[in-house]
């Protein structure tokens, strides 16, 4: 079976109005005051990505990314031509051929983003011709059900939700100096105090810090019982990361690997047993099947993977539920009616802060409007 056609449209799922867009949240720019107040004020492009992928007997796959207008420009300038002929039951064969066809221009960010989209399409396509749900066709759940941890910007209100943990997106930075130092340390106590002493907390700083701060919070939340750090320093201070493991003791358990766009990004930081908790994200680094090679990767180091946003991604819950045991999943609270919980099918509901394998088949698919938008566009020609 061949690949007949790929295309892609961008589209606006309410990204930009979610809380963690619009209230005070740390990230790499926050050192400038006009963008310190909200990400949706310098984020890069937040409009959603879908992608759709044909086989020469009509049977189609779906995906979804980040990136927008940018993502969709890969996909049906460069990517549908390297992908148009190809063999559709070899995914290993086209991501290799997608990956070395970007790289004069990219190998990571939204290029990876694009990668990643037209692969999972490709794994949803086979999962749908074989007729079988996508985690049987990665082997089968390993368990009926996975330990959930809810990302949220309020935690009194998910304080009554058996939630495995819970995690804090900080407000401040260095640039926020003691006074923003201490808010954050102020949040993190409401996290203790919505999360009971039991259950753990987390932190996400977004690549907002530097090496001296991080060490400072870890010490000043030691109180808290903070149970990892995620993503403190942008990705490429590999120094500041050295010296956080040398300096920051057994209880600094660091988080990465949001930021991270494929197995070599990853086994920089394995190899160097940097990384604690290893948090690739499948519709950014690459797809389900360079999630695989990440997986092994892991595997063989003895780090613990969470894929980073899973229940907003039918093909993460599916490779969780496959791949890792006793896996540990994510969920963002975007607020109340937010479009972005069912882009890809019914949002996975949460019994005692479990959320169910994904056994079912089909459980991949976009709303009917939005998919009709994106099978009626005109196909790319082929090379």
């Amino acid at each position: 079976m061949t690949i007949a056609a790929v295309s892609a449209i961008a589209f606006d799922a309410g990204f930009q109005r979610q809380a963690l867009q619009t209230t005070r949240i740390a990230s790499p720019m926050s050192r400038w005051p006009r963008f310190a107040e909200a990400r949706a004020s310098w984020m890069w492009p937040t409009r959603k990505a879908l992608v759709r992928v044909v086989d020469s007997d009509g049977c189609e796959g779906w995906s979804c990314t980040n990136g927008g207008e940018i993502t969709a420009l890969i996909v049906n300038e460069q990517l549908a031509r390297i992908v148009g002929g190809a063999d559709a039951d070899d995914p290993a064969a086209i991501w290799s051929q997608m990956f070395h066809a970007l790289l004069p221009v990219d190998r990571s960010g939204i290029a990876g983003m694009a990668v990643a989209a037209v692969d999972i399409a490709l794994w949803d396509l086979r999962a749908r011709r074989d007729g079988v749900a996508l985690v049987d066709l990665l082997g089968g759940a390993r368990a009926d059900s996975m330990a959930c941890y809810a990302t949220t910007t309020a935690p009194e209100a998910q304080a009554g939700t058996p939630w495995w943990g819970l995690k804090a997106a900080m407000p401040w930075g260095p640039e926020g100096g003691a006074e923003g130092l201490a808010q954050n340390l102020a949040l993190l106590r409401r996290f203790r105090a919505a999360a009971g002493p039991d259950r753990p907390i987390m932190l996400d700083a977004f690549m907002a810090w530097d090496a001296d701060y991080t060490l400072r919070i870890a010490e000043a939340a030691a109180e808290t019982g903070l149970y990892w750090i995620e993503d403190p320093l942008p990705p490429q201070d590999m120094d500041g990361l050295r010296r956080l493991r040398a300096e920051g003791g057994e209880d600094l358990r660091l988080a990465l690997g949001n930021f991270c766009f494929n197995r070599w990004d990853c086994k920089a930081l394995l190899d160097e047993g940097l990384v604690d908790v290893l948090q690739p994200d499948v519709a950014w680094a690459g797809g389900i099947t360079e999630a695989l090679e990440i997986l092994a990767l892991a595997e063989g180091a003895g780090v613990p993977v969470v894929l980073h946003n899973t229940c907003e991604q039918p093909w993460a819950l599916a490779l969780a539920a496959a791949r890792i045991n006793d896996p540990l999943v994510e969920f963002v609270d975007r607020g109340a009616g937010s479009e972005l919980y069912s882009l890809m099918g019914p949002p996975p509901p949460c019994t005692g802060g479990r959320i169910p394998a994904p056994v079912a088949p089909g459980l991949n698919q976009p709303p009917p409007a939005l998919a009709a938008r994106l099978s009626d566009r005109p196909q790319p020609a082929k090379a």
